[in-house]
């Protein structure tokens, strides 16, 4: 009996919801929604392993905002473990900015590159695809789903209105301070030197939880324009792959 109340306990702490009325700056726990790329209004179905995310004050913001930086390789990393090929050291910081006041999401950016397998005929090759990510939970967006182009199935990016029968739209979730769950919409853009989509994101749901208990934290320089990030709380080593390339 004792265990399964530990237990619960432990369950209990871990699931609190982000309080987005203390501004101190500290490292949180973000989950991504993670239900299948073909499926993109399927909504807070399964979630991801806790990724790190540091919370402060956004200095440029008046009144002042809250934004939430997770590190590029825990993004790449993320990428990765959804079947995405993320190329190592060429992703940006994962930045969310967040007003306190009314839970939204103002803009939730970032910016990358992936490998794609592409397909021309019977002839298949590679490329490195630019991806810039932008989403909000001000608008609503949506997606037209079973586009592809070059062999690459999309779910191309729409905005949801009475002319556009096929567009399936997604409603926005500001952030639920009960949960600490959020839905930002938008799209991402992919260019190649061949083509230019742009897709619904499917990077915007996710649950931003307090730490359980505070540990060593540790903010370091990467070798990209912005300061990048680690956390030995979360088992990864600091100064290793934090975005941008060298």
């Amino acid at each position: 009996m004792w265990i399964v109340l530990v237990s619960w306990l432990a369950q209990q702490a871990a699931a609190r919801p982000l309080d987005l009325t203390d501004p101190s700056p500290r490292w949180i726990e973000v989950h991504f929604e993670v239900s299948p790329a073909d499926e993109p209004g399927s909504l807070d179905q399964e979630w991801s392993a806790p990724r790190p995310g540091y919370l402060e004050p956004d200095p440029g913001s008046s009144p002042v905002a809250l934004r939430i930086r997770i590190p590029a390789d825990q993004i790449e990393s993320h990428l990765r473990s959804i079947g995405t090929d993320a190329i190592v050291g060429s992703f940006s910081e994962f930045v969310w900015t967040l007003d306190p006041e009314t839970g939204h999401v103002l803009e939730a950016a970032m910016t990358g590159r992936v490998r794609e397998r592409l397909r021309f005929g019977p002839i298949r090759a590679s490329a490195q695809v630019e991806i810039r990510v932008e989403m909000t939970t001000s608008a609503r967006a949506g997606f037209e789903p079973g586009h592809g182009i070059m062999g690459v199935n999309t779910n191309r990016f729409c905005v949801p209105d009475h002319s556009r029968a096929h567009c399936v739209g997604v409603d926005p979730v500001r952030f639920d301070p009960t949960r600490g769950y959020v839905n930002a919409v938008g799209s991402v853009s992919a260019r190649t030197p061949l083509a230019e989509i742009r897709a619904f994101s499917p990077l915007g749901e996710v649950k931003f939880l307090e730490r359980a208990a505070p540990e060593t934290e540790t903010v370091v320089s990467g070798t990209s324009q912005a300061k990048a990030l680690c956390s030995e709380a979360f088992d990864d080593p600091c100064g290793v792959n934090l975005g941008g390339e060298s």
